[in-house]
């Protein structure tokens, strides 16, 4: 309390006393009256300072007696520490509480039990705080004042709460730890062609640690500053493909696999059991980013071609079918195809695949004279009277020899049919690169360098038809990359890796006809916009191809040049064939939907080497 607190109170007190009406004042007596009042002063002066002595005396034996302890009844949280010195009260508050820090919860889940510390949770109890704010109760006021406080202490007791911290990162560190040891990840349902039996395997539920949610039931029960029990929040997680997902795939694999296929041929029947079939049921599984399987069926077309050659080869000598134009809608043929004889292996093929799919499961095998596999009288019959897709590409400031190339390997697959379920081979395509099919010598990389090979930009044509393939939808089944970045591949905007490599006995391009229908080549040259076009016609409505691309790494281009010997060139010739570029991986993926749903999902991976200036030197005579 101030003086001025004081004295004000005094003054109230003063107010307060009933002193008698002051007789009226007399002539001759005001002398008399004022010695009387300084008299009562002086009195009150003395007794005034006299009290003052006492309580000094009595603050002053109050302090020595307390030097070095605390006031009594001070509490911290509920404990008393008051009356003793201050290194026994932090004494008594951490012998107190040593238990709750040695364990200051338990955390359970299921069968499992953690008993972390303190240090563990990153909790610390702040005694230190809690006594600096009992040490000076009573000794931070003048005398007078911190006598009161003593006695409103002693009276009523004071209490002192612990500030109790949790390092949250290091809680949440300790949290997640437990959580690698609760979590299990959910398991879809499974489907999988084994032999000849159809394997589910069934769905298995998850299990997430709920981390946040923990931690602050954890940091709420430590705050309480006893030991309580905290159950591991968690939550099941389901699985994205379900049994009831897995039963419709089984279901769907089962119908090619439905008992034997019998052929019948006028001199023998051929029996294919389940087990058989089952070599060429093919069930594809692509996992995509949602983490959705996605299945698919494909029946082996090589396979079951394998299959029918020892039947074909008893019998049967294939014709060579037709080249064909399309004009405005109509087809022509344009090179006859060659007679045959014996089992038509496409219709054999076309029937397996209808029995697989759930058609008869016996199938006749006529044995008769086969004319040109296609006439002119089975041109409609053929059903191609729709684009499906087509490739484009760039041939900008080519070179002469590269553009005689182009041109003859575009005539060379022009026109070509390809029947429902065939493979299609470029190389086959092409047939001889030489100067009978129109072919000159031209630059092409060979043994990592460029030099002159027949047939040098032939790579122009079957990325066009890469191209076409790809939006058709079609299966490939082999394609190569390119060694570096060619620039005609991009100069229409094409995002890189959006090629096809080829070498004649070497690396081929392949696709497969999936359709149903038969599918028809056709290539023509722009000769003033140097572009090469290449379109796929066919039976069935186009399906929806969508694409996109990610560069996943670049590598900068050598900086140390490379000279090779080449024992062609006479001595003192040196020159330039290449020049540097950087190297780049990059995926080309692909969707494929087919009356709105999903046919297939795949990529195009493409690795495209950093490339150094490659300069030659002769070494001949």
């Amino acid at each position: 309390m101030s003086d001025n607190s004081v004295v004000n109170r005094r003054r109230k007190l003063f107010v307060r006393k009933n002193y008698p009406p002051l007789p009226p004042r007399r002539p001759g007596k005001k002398a008399s009256c004022l010695l009387k009042t300084f008299g009562w002063l002086v009195a009150l002066v003395a007794l005034a300072a006299l009290v003052t002595e006492a309580v000094v005396l009595t603050i002053l034996l109050s302090e020595r007696g307390y030097a070095g302890y605390l006031y009594p009844n001070i509490h911290v949280q509920g404990l008393e520490i008051g009356n003793r010195p201050l290194p026994t009260a932090r004494t008594d508050l951490e012998q107190h509480y040593a238990s709750f820090l040695l364990n200051p919860a338990t955390l359970t889940y299921g069968e499992k039990t953690w008993n972390p510390t303190a240090e563990d949770l990153g909790l610390t109890v702040d005694f230190t705080a809690a006594l600096q704010l009992a040490a000076p109760i009573g000794r931070t006021a003048a005398r007078v004042d911190n006598a009161r406080t003593v006695a409103a202490v002693w009276q009523w007791g004071v209490q002192i709460p612990l500030q109790v911290k949790v390092d949250q990162p290091k809680l949440q560190q300790y949290l997640l730890r437990l959580a690698s040891e609760i979590e299990v990840a959910p398991q879809n349902a499974e489907v999988a062609l084994v032999g000849a039996n159809v394997v589910l395997t069934p769905e298995e539920w998850g299990t997430q640690a709920l981390v946040d949610e923990t931690l602050a039931d954890l940091t709420a029960a430590l705050q309480t500053l006893r030991s309580q029990q905290v159950s591991f929040r968690t939550r099941a997680l389901a699985p994205v493909f379900r049994d009831s997902d897995a039963q419709q795939i089984v279901a769907q694999v089962e119908v090619p696999l439905n008992g034997s296929i019998f052929l019948n041929s006028p001199i023998k029947q051929w029996e294919w059991p389940r087990s058989r079939l089952a070599q060429w049921v093919k069930l594809n599984r692509v996992d995509p980013p949602s983490n959705y399987p996605q299945y698919s069926l494909t029946f082996d077309q090589d396979g079951i071609r394998q299959a029918l050659e020892p039947l074909e080869k008893s019998f049967r000598q294939e014709g060579r079918l037709p080249r064909l134009n399309w004009q405005n809608g109509n087809l022509f043929i344009f090179e006859q195809g060659g007679t045959g004889k014996g089992l038509d292996g496409n219709l054999a093929l076309t029937k397996i695949n209808e029995a697989l799919q759930g058609g008869s499961r016996t199938i006749e095998l006529a044995l008769t004279p086969l004319p040109p596999p296609i006439t002119a009288a089975d041109l409609p019959s053929l059903g191609i009277n729709r684009l499906l897709a087509t490739g484009v590409s760039s041939f900008s400031k080519s070179e002469a020899y590269r553009i005689t190339n182009i041109v003859a390997g575009a005539n060379r697959v022009h026109g070509v049919l390809i029947p429902p379920g065939d493979l299609f081979s470029f190389n086959a395509s092409l047939g001889a690169v030489d100067a009978s099919n129109g072919f000159v010598p031209g630059y092409a990389i060979i043994n990592n360098r460029t030099q002159k090979e027949w047939g040098g930009g032939l790579c122009q044509v079957s990325t066009t038809l890469f191209r076409a393939a790809f939006m058709a939808g079609l299966p490939i089944t082999e394609r190569h990359e390119h060694q570096f970045r060619i620039s005609w591949y991009e100069e229409l905007g094409e995002p890189p890796g959006y090629d096809a490599a080829i070498f004649t006995g070497a690396s081929d391009l392949q696709f497969v006809n999936d359709t149903g229908g038969w599918l028809l080549t056709q290539a023509w040259a722009d000769l003033k916009q140097q572009r090469l076009y290449l379109a796929l016609y066919g039976a069935k409505a186009p399906r929806q191809v969508t694409m996109s691309h990610r560069i996943t790494s670049q590598t900068p281009a050598p900086s140390k040049p490379v000279t090779i010997q080449d024992p062609t060139l006479p001595a003192g010739t040196y020159k330039q064939s290449d020049w540097a570029r950087p190297g780049l991986t990059t995926i080309i993926y692909r969707t494929v939907k087919e009356n709105g749903l999903l046919l297939r999902q795949d990529s195009f991976p493409t690795t495209f080497k950093p490339w150094p200036n490659i300069f030659v030197r002769g070494t001949g005579r």
